[in-house]
């Protein structure tokens, strides 16, 4: 009778063990997508109407993706009056939904940030170089 109980409880461990070890790489896959998805580059663009200035030198990483280190890099952008830049945009709430849902996955890697004629006018674009 006893040895029957031990057979049952080894069996019964070996199944609970094959579950865990399932769940176990089931949570593996999900964090290396996870780490994949944070790795992507993510492109920011400046429009105005028809015209689109991709800044292919500022390429940042999901992860990476956050109000302040977008300012910073727009920040290293010349302005012809040396001063620093104004992006109206910048400062709305739909700017900081397009960051989450771009940092979640739920918009496409590209972030799009709208700007009058006057705030395009105010870079430096030709000392840039190769945006």
């Amino acid at each position: 009778m006893l040895s029957l109980i031990a057979d049952i409880a080894g069996i019964a461990a070996a199944v609970f063990s094959l579950f865990a070890w399932i769940k176990a790489r089931q949570i593996q896959k999900e964090l290396e997508m996870e780490r994949t998805r944070l790795k992507q580059k993510v492109q920011i663009v400046l429009r105005h109407g028809g015209q689109s200035i991709p800044l292919s030198n500022i390429l940042l990483t999901r992860a990476e993706l956050t109000r302040s280190e977008i300012m910073g890099y727009l920040g290293m952008l010349p302005t012809k009056e040396g001063r620093r830049f104004n992006l109206s945009h910048t400062s709305t709430r739909e700017f900081l939904e397009q960051i989450e849902g771009i940092k979640e996955g739920t918009k496409e890697g590209t972030l799009v940030i709208p700007c009058t004629q006057a705030e395009l006018k105010q870079f430096d674009f030709a000392s840039v170089g190769n945006i």
